[in-house]
């Protein structure tokens, strides 16, 4: 035996040993570490990918938003633009109005005042008025001023005033007063003035007027922000492009990165912490639906094992979807992952039940790492469910490829019903398409993956699939040829137990398929030393009756040990082993007992010391193959095998069993062993039917030819 098969030897024991199957703290070692990896495998999915580009870089992807987000620099741009457009605000001053007519007054009233003093002269009392006079008033005008009366020039004061109240007393802006001599020539009409008069009122109020409008900022401001929020948000949908690959790297281009969450910067502790209370809560409700179960389909540590690798698996599978995804691929990649191989593997090496458990989960990851894609999870749901259920029994490997086609089937179906009820991409007859036939492909693939991953985890942990036993059925097997070779009368033998043994497990929920294998296998230990069983003597010599009866006891309680040995090195799995070991219990050799006790005079033969060494049948297939082996025994030394004799024996040893003890550690009931007989009857009715007897052709032809 090299290393390897050393080490696998020694592995193996170490899986089957009930103090790794029962031990509570590995149990929760298991729970807690496959938690654990579960969520480090699975938490990448749902982190949106980072990128650490600089402007002026190249892409070397093609990115596009995983979620709809507000582009804030085209937005920002938009309402800068909107901001441009609004005019600086204004208001009304009401002072400037008072000051020019200040100025107006300040000057008609100098002006009466220097006309009214005789004693200046004219050069003086122009000199006197233009000492106070606006700088724009012109010189013509002052001359002309003095050379009225102060009765004329109050006049022309009056006009002044009522010019310029009519046009200060409203908004007068600056392109106004660019236009003051054109509009003051407008109110000019409503006097009935001189030439000279009309110049001197002209140039006195144009030289004077001055813009009453005055600069608001405050309400400017508030009428830009005003039009800024009157600006709709501009958004980066969902599957948009960001950028293409090979396509340079802009302000625009980071901004938008940012916007969506794919710029490099603290991780996103919010998502890690909401995924961490995801898989809490889906870790938790398994856990709890596991440790439910009932005694019947309760999982050891080994099986927790074996669901443990296979839903890793599955989480790593989702990864590289993803993570292809994230690199650029198609996001129709998603549709080709092969979410029902889980749920097929599961079925085939543990429980259809627990398949469709756990295909909730596997699903709720698959939509959760692809955006919490509510169509994903329900194609991966009851593609899942489809697998579990097409391989519940399989009976060849023919099995898988209807199941892949089936799986295959209902993904089209599924897809397509999703695409028509999206109002998003309905009518999108490409995208579906495409979507359609990488469900169909995927479907294949997960059974052409279990095909191919399965005898791994046969092999890796000694588990007993169908397919398994169906290859332990084979009558080439070496063990098997060994049977019917060194040992005959036990291969028939354990051909017809396997016969009853299948028939009774079918009645009572028991695995048909392993009570038969099981059966075959039970008594290879006699071909160490196959003419010290009865079945095997095909003359009259029989050995024991030379030996003396506890050596007997020995030899024929050594086949079980022996049996053990020889199914151990030839690798078959453990409850095949477990059938051998118990299918006699710790039942008592009574012939041998019998035989001591008339031999000893002393009385000193214990009947314990005639017992096998067990032990008990701890499952149902070991207790149904204990049963069917004594049947089978009990009914072929019948000399006259009627019905009810028949029924008679197999009544009396399930009693007897049941009164020494054999069926204390196994869950079959009373209801059950009654069904049992029933079965047992049917079958061996077909066995040891009565014949009609063929006449003697020789004797036929003698009388003929008499």
């Amino acid at each position: 035996m090299n290393l390897w098969s050393t080490w696998s030897l020694a592995i193996r024991q170490w899986l089957d040993d009930p103090g790794f199957r029962d031990n509570r703290r590995i149990r929760l070692v298991l729970y807690i570490g496959a938690l654990a990896v579960l969520y480090l495998v699975l938490v990448g999915t749902v982190l949106p990918p980072r990128y650490d580009f600089q402007a002026g870089q190249i892409s070397p992807v093609n990115i596009r938003a995983p979620i709809t987000a507000v582009d804030t620099k085209a937005t920002e741009d938009a309402r800068k633009a909107a901001m441009a457009q609004v005019p600086n605000q204004y208001v009304q001053d009401p002072a400037v109005e008072q000051q020019v007519l200040q100025q107006v007054d300040a000057l008609f009233g100098a002006a009466i005042k220097v006309v009214s003093d005789k004693q200046l002269t004219q050069a003086e009392r122009i000199e006197s008025l233009a000492a106070i006079a606006p700088q724009q008033v012109s010189q013509s005008t002052l001359q002309a001023l003095v050379g009225l009366d102060s009765r004329q020039i109050t006049i022309l004061q009056s006009v002044a005033d009522r010019i310029v109240h009519d046009l200060l007393d409203q908004p007068f802006t600056e392109e106004a007063a660019k236009q003051a001599a054109l509009l003051v020539d407008r109110q000019m009409l409503n006097y009935d003035l001189d030439r000279v008069s009309r110049l001197i009122v002209q140039n006195v109020v144009v030289s004077l007027l001055k813009p009453n409008m005055v600069y608001d900022q405050a309400a400017t401001e508030a009428a830009r922000q005003a039009a800024a929020k009157a600006v709709p948000e501009k958004y980066i949908h969902k599957g948009q492009v960001i950028v293409n690959k090979d396509q340079e790297i802009t302000d625009t281009v980071l901004s938008q990165l940012k916007d969506v969450g794919l710029y490099r910067s603290h991780p996103n502790y919010g998502v890690l912490a909401g995924f961490a209370l995801f898989m809490l809560i889906l870790g938790g409700l398994l856990a709890s639906y596991i440790e439910r179960r009932g005694m019947r389909r309760r999982l050891d540590n080994l099986s927790l094992l074996i669901l443990s690798l296979i839903l890793i698996m599955m989480a790593v599978i989702i990864r590289v979807a993803k993570g292809i995804v994230n690199a650029g691929g198609p996001e129709s990649i998603a549709y080709l992952v092969p979410m029902s191989m889980g749920a097929m593997l599961i079925t085939v090496l543990l429980d259809a039940s627990l398949a469709w458990m756990t295909s909730c989960f596997t699903s709720l990851w698959f939509g959760a790492a692809f955006g919490f894609d509510y169509g994903l999870t329900l194609v991966s749901f009851t593609s899942s469910l489809v697998g579990a259920y097409t391989v519940n029994k399989v009976t060849h490997r023919g099995t898988f490829m209807r199941a892949g086609f089936l799986v295959s089937l209902v993904q089209v179906f599924a897809i397509l019903a999703m695409s028509l009820t999206d109002t998003e991409t309905g009518g999108d007859w490409h995208t579906t398409w495409l979507h359609i036939g990488l469900g169909a492909l995927g479907g294949l693939g997960s059974a052409v993956l279990t095909i191919g991953i399965l005898p791994f985890f046969e092999g890796a942990f000694g588990l007993l699939t169908a397919i398994r036993l169906l290859e332990l059925s084979n009558p080439n097997n070496p063990l098997l040829k060994k049977l019917l070779m060194e040992a005959p009368g036990t291969y028939h033998h354990s051909l017809i137990v396997g016969n009853l043994a299948e028939a009774a497990a079918e009645l009572v929920g028991a695995d048909p398929l392993l009570c038969r294998v099981g059966a075959y296998y039970h008594d290879v230990g006699k071909t160490r030393r196959p003419l010290f069983f009865v079945e095997n003597q095909m003359t009259k010599d029989n050995p024991h009756d030379r030996i003396a009866p506890s050596l007997s006891h020995l030899i024929i309680t050594s086949h079980v040990s022996d049996g053990l040995e020889m199914l151990e090195k030839a690798g078959l799995p453990k409850p095949i082993r477990d059938i051998c070991a118990t299918h006699h219990g710790t039942t008592i050799l009574w012939y041998f007992y019998n035989k001591a006790r008339e031999a000893d005079k002393n009385g000193s033969v214990k009947v314990d010391d005639f017992r096998y060494p067990g032990p008990k049948p701890k499952t149902r297939e070991c207790a149904i193959v204990m049963i069917c082996d004594a049947v089978e025994a009990a009914v072929r030394s019948m000399s006259k095998p009627t019905p009810n004799r028949v029924e008679g024996v197999i009544r009396k040893i399930i009693r007897d069993r049941l009164q020494d003890g054999q069926l204390d550690e196994c869950d079959l009931t009373l209801q059950d062993l009654d069904a049992m007989v029933g079965a047992f009857m049917k079958t061996l009715k077909g066995i040891y039917h009565a014949r009609i007897e063929y006449p003697d052709p020789d004797k036929i032809r003698k009388e003929v030819s008499k």
